[in-house]
């Protein structure tokens, strides 16, 4: 019995035949190569010009609602300072004979978050059907 490497008909060899693998890697890379171009292509986008004209917005109504946030938080409905406290009772009293129950808040920068969402939940609960914030343009 022989166990050599012996180099007869038949015998098995040991070394990886790597012909089929640069094949494949060729081939992948002319694919890629082709492909590459057509996933980089870019899609023209025309955006409209800003104008540069200068909306001023509408005045304050009586009938609309504006409640400001300060920093230091103070609450005002109207310019007109209101106690944390009795911010739902003022809320029901303005809006109890109105159909529209929008209110507007102009919240400072600065100001507590936790604050705004208590007055916005205070202001749900007393009967106020939709929320809008106001920003700055």
């Amino acid at each position: 019995m022989s166990f050599g490497g012996g180099g007869g008909k038949g015998s098995v060899r040991s070394e990886i035949n790597i012909t089929p693998l640069v094949d494949v890697v060729l081939v992948l890379l002319i694919i890629f190569m082709v492909l590459t171009p057509i996933l980089l292509k870019q899609v023209e986008v025309s955006v409209p010009q800003k104008n540069d004209v200068n909306i001023t917005p509408p005045p304050v109504t009586t009938e609309q609602v504006v409640i400001r946030i300060e920093a230091d938080g103070r609450i005002a409905i109207n310019h007109e300072p209101v106690a944390p406290e009795a911010l739902a009772e003022k809320v029901r009293t303005i809006y109890a004979a109105r159909r529209e129950k929008v209110m507007f808040f102009d919240v400072d920068d600065h100001a507590n978050y936790g604050l705004v969402v208590s007055v916005m939940d205070t202001c749900r609960g007393a009967g106020v059907k939709v929320l809008g914030i106001m920003t700055k343009s």
